[in-house]
């Protein structure tokens, strides 16, 4: 599961989520989100909320990408 918690003054706080759903294993396909997946997901909340979006990444290990590449 990724989530975005999405506050606005003025407003009430909204969660905007993506739910992964393993399939069973198989070669060659990952068991967690796609730096797509990130992608999308930012995507769909800048849409829902029609404005610019603040992002406050956790660091974790799991969601870095590799230097000098794009999203």
């Amino acid at each position: 599961m990724a989530a975005l918690i999405c506050t606005k003054p003025g407003h009430r706080p909204r969660l905007i989520y993506r739910i992964h759903l393993d399939r069973g294993p198989a070669k060659g396909r990952r068991k967690g989100f796609t730096e797509t997946d990130y992608a999308r997901l930012l995507d769909a909340a800048h849409q829902q909320l029609g404005g610019p979006i603040v992002l406050v990444w956790d660091n974790c290990e799991t969601h870095e990408v590799p230097p000098g590449s794009r999203v």
